[in-house]
């Protein structure tokens, strides 16, 4: 079965022809699960995936409005690493689906900058009952030079992902189905940003190096389908090690590197659902995390703004009453999170031991028009894991144990289409949100220390230092969104679509989308077929008037942040992102193609964090096999 989706959080299926790459800042890392929930407006089927591989090229994210929820069930497993391609120096990005009939894929490719990736999976067991295989990703480059200073002369961007998984499925008849994976993520990396500020004469030298090991494994039970009504359930297991091998010090210090910080995320689920004939239910989901934290005692120290140690042990459980109603195409949930935390948040500041939010959803479709209506919230844990999504080159410590807390996250929607291959969608949001990280400023604080970069002088009082990626407290905000999607796709032949979000922001004011706060973000794609075996593709994105926020050390008496001292709140202006890309396929036959790609034809090198400007233009090309 296939479905047709019109939703907030893009999953292209695509079957011998070229995913363009786009860029991106922030991106959902995909988490190693075989119980998903997909957001959906619109009409829909659910589909069971046959065979699955993870693109490995990087998709724009597309900031997520949550609407009504479908469960979703993958005979297969997604991965719990990021796959990652060198060509843009995005932070992280969601991998696509491919769907085929064929057991095995290979894809091989390689370009300037001596980017490369392979792609290969295959399944070794796939029957009625049981399901068995294996996948493997590398990306790498390693040749770009960003010329930062005289002092890094030397310095190039290298970067290598290397990734591992299994995964299996198997039904017991009579009784349910069990699913489980692990995943195994090798990261290498240089902090290339670095520029060697205070450096001896005539010294060069190297920029700091970092390891990191990922590694997950995920048990899933599932009760068998009965016909409804029936009580149902699913329970899963699972654990997450996440682990930094060093903390460079950099400018901050003439002590050699840092040990970095390992965490132990350890999972627990349950889903519980008892319907009634006339389309009601009411259910139960209860999940807890608990994490364990390893390393020095003492990790680093230069005040009492500028420590690090290693975090306390803690954990955050959350449970989800609800009742559902369904029937045709109306859709409602009325449901509350119950979150209970221990220990989360430094001594002292404590994240408080209760916190509540709405999950509740409303969605009906009627003919060729949605419309949908959620009120949601809750707890997001600031863990290793999930702050890397935001940024791949992020301090590897946490100063912070503290979780986010979003009160209010409302969102309307409405769908329209699809018309003669013409559809669209509108939205809008509003969230409030407490204790989101200022994060994104680790290979600022390596080059400057507490001092300001050269393009903050002007916004800092004399004497004041910054605290950069140290801030404990986090910034409270809240603001709205709007958006609108568009597409026109009236044959196999032509394509066009497009997006754009708009979310003014100003500090404490705005909507959280990544550190860099874009107001207004755009994506424009067009894809024509002259041929049957040809496809191109050409798209351009746009990030703009983007900011990145941090806090002074000095206390001002007239300003007061998030109640928790008194602070001046600092922001860097960051050059806007316009990136245009183009691809070609040619498809010999259903199991082979070859593929170029040139990405950045605008040659820009601007920084999508600060000190991380961008490759440039890139171009690479390879093959894509299936057997």
């Amino acid at each position: 079965m296939k479905s047709r989706q019109h939703s907030s959080i893009s999953r292209r299926f695509i079957s011998g022809r070229l995913l363009l790459p786009l860029f991106l800042l922030p991106a959902a890392t995909l988490s190693a699960q075989l119980h998903e929930q997909i957001n959906v407006e619109g009409k829909y089927v659910p589909e069971v995936i046959k065979a699955e591989k993870l693109n490995t090229f990087p998709k724009a994210v597309e900031l997520s409005l949550p609407s009504s929820p479908l469960s979703y069930d993958a005979k297969g497993v997604a991965a719990s690493f990021t796959p990652m391609l060198m060509p843009l120096p995005a932070t992280g990005w969601n991998a696509s689906r491919i769907i085929d009939d064929k057991r095995g894929y290979l894809e091989l490719g390689a370009g300037s900058w001596l980017n490369s990736t392979l792609s290969a999976g295959y399944r070794i067991i796939d029957n009625n009952t049981t399901l068995f295989g294996v996948r493997l990703q590398h990306n790498s480059t390693s040749l770009w030079k960003p010329e930062m200073s005289d002092a890094s002369d030397g310095v190039k961007q290298w970067r290598y992902d290397e990734s591992l998984g299994l995964y299996a499925s198997h039904v017991f008849k009579g009784a349910g189905r069990l699913d489980a994976a692990i995943d195994y993520h090798l990261g290498a990396f240089d902090y290339y940003g670095w520029f060697n500020p205070a450096p001896r004469p005539g010294e060069t030298l190297s920029a700091p190096s970092q390891t990191l090991n990922d590694l997950s494994v995920l048990v899933n039970w599932r009760s068998r389908l009965r016909p409804e009504p029936s009580f149902s359930y699913a329970l899963s297991a699972g654990v997450r090690h996440f682990a930094f091998r060093a903390l460079p010090l950099g400018a901050a210090s003439d002590r050699p590197a840092a040990k970095g910080t390992r965490e132990t995320d350890i999972k627990l689920g349950a889903n519980l659902r008892m319907p009634w004939d006339n389309g009601s239910s009411i259910g139960l989901d209860a999940k807890l995390d608990i994490l364990l934290y390893g390393g020095p005692t003492s990790v680093f120290y230069i005040s009492d703004d500028l420590r690090l140690s290693r975090p306390n042990k803690y954990a955050v459980g959350t449970l989800t009453p609800y009742y559902r109603f369904t029937r045709g195409l109306l859709d409602i949930k009325l449901g509350a999170d119950i979150d209970v935390a221990i220990r989360a948040g430094e001594s002292g500041h404590r994240y408080s031991l209760f916190h509540f939010a709405p999950d509740v959803r409303f969605a009906v479709q009627t003919g060729k028009v949605g419309i949908y209506l959620n009120a949601l919230g809750g707890t997001t844990l600031n863990t290793l894991a999930a702050l890397r999504e935001h940024d791949y080159y992020m301090m590897p410590a946490l100063v912070s144990t503290r979780p986010s807390y979003t009160p209010l996250d409302a969102a309307f929607g409405i769908n329209l289409g699809p018309f003669a291959g013409f559809s669209m969608d509108v939205h809008g949001a509003f969230r409030s949100s407490r204790n989101i990280p200022l994060g994104g400023w680790y290979t600022a604080w390596t080059d400057y220390g507490m001092n300001p970069l050269p393009a903050m002088q002007e916004s800092v009082t004399a004497g004041e230092h910054l605290l950069y990626s140290f801030d404990k407290e986090g910034l409270d905000i809240h603001g709205f969104s709007l958006g609108a999607r568009v597409k026109y796709e009236p044959s196999s032949i032509f394509s066009l679509n497009g997006a754009i979000d708009w979310q003014p922001q100003d500090g404490k004011k705005g909507f959280f989308n990544g550190y860099d706060r874009p107001r207004l973000t755009a994506r424009a794609e067009g894809s024509v077929s002259p041929i049957s075996p040809l496809r191109l593709t050409v798209a351009y994105d746009y990030r703009g008037v983007r900011e990145i926020y941090t806090r002074t050390t000095e206390t001002i008496p007239s300003v007061s942040i998030n109640g928790g001292g008194k602070s001046r709140l600092v922001g860097l202006r960051l050059p806007d992102l316009c990136v245009l890309n183009f691809a070609a396929a040619w498809q010999f036959n259903p199991n082979f193609s070859i593929w170029m790609q040139a990405d950045n034809l605008l040659n820009r090198h601007d920084s999508f964090l600060p000190l991380l400007p961008t490759q440039g233009l890139s171009i690479i090309g390879g093959v894509k096999i299936l057997f």
